[in-house]
């Protein structure tokens, strides 16, 4: 496989794959886990909430209040503005509108969670995953490797470790321009370089899929000349 190419048509591929997320998230409000808040209040913003916010100590005093909630018991809010703080806003909340879990990106552990300081999103073409691409989903482990070099001069080298799938976008079948998908991968920045460099100038990277309860780096060589 020659060097992989970003496919012409990954705006409107991504635009897909972001509304599914937000459906997603819609889901998760109504149906967030664990049972409807009964304490008869609701955390609402007391000032807008920038997406991007980290809901501190602080920010929770200030810019949360709680209201009451009514008879009716919801799901996917919050009683106690305690229960916010070291969550991040991802999508903007007004004055007065309640503080949910789709307002937070989804109920904790039932979707990735939101970008922290100094990661970064980077989109791999599933071409890259070869045959494990049909099972490849949000919250898989996978392990990017790049090729280099011809021949006796070859080599494989280990890019990133344990990253984690956070979307992926597959073409529609009649969508002839689209490419083989891509997916999105969690990184921190310096690792979104070396996987860019490798994507740019490598001759061959692959996406290797990481059974579920593996964690870290691997046990094996990081680095193979070509036999």
């Amino acid at each position: 496989m020659r060097r992989p190419r970003l496919a012409a048509r990954r705006g409107g591929a991504w635009l897909l794959a972001a509304g599914l997320i937000g459906l997603v998230a819609a889901v998760v409000t109504v149906r967030a886990a664990g049972p409807a808040d009964a304490s008869g209040t609701i955390v609402v913003a007391r000032e807008p909430l920038a997406a991007g916010l980290l809901i501190d100590e602080a920010a929770a005093t200030r810019a949360l209040a709680v209201t009451p909630a009514g008879a009716a018991g919801l799901r996917g809010v919050f009683g106690d503005p305690a229960d916010l703080v070291g969550r991040r806003i991802v999508a903007p909340v007004g004055v007065g509108e309640p503080v949910s879990d789709a307002s937070l990106g989804g109920a904790e552990g039932a979707a990735p969670a939101p970008l922290r300081i100094g990661e970064r999103a980077v989109a791999v073409p599933l071409s890259a995953a070869g045959g494990p691409a049909a099972g490849l989903v949000a919250g898989s482990r996978v392990d990017v490797v790049a090729s280099t070099g011809e021949g006796p001069a070859g080599a494989s080298a280990l890019v990133v470790a344990d990253a984690e799938v956070l979307a992926v976008a597959v073409p529609a079948a009649d969508d002839l321009a689209g490419g083989s998908g891509e997916a999105l991968l969690r990184v921190s920045s310096p690792q979104a370089l070396r996987v860019t460099a490798a994507l740019n100038f490598a001759r061959e990277v692959r996406l290797l899929v990481r059974p579920a309860d593996e964690v870290g780096p691997p046990a094996g060589p990081r680095s193979v000349d070509a036999p």
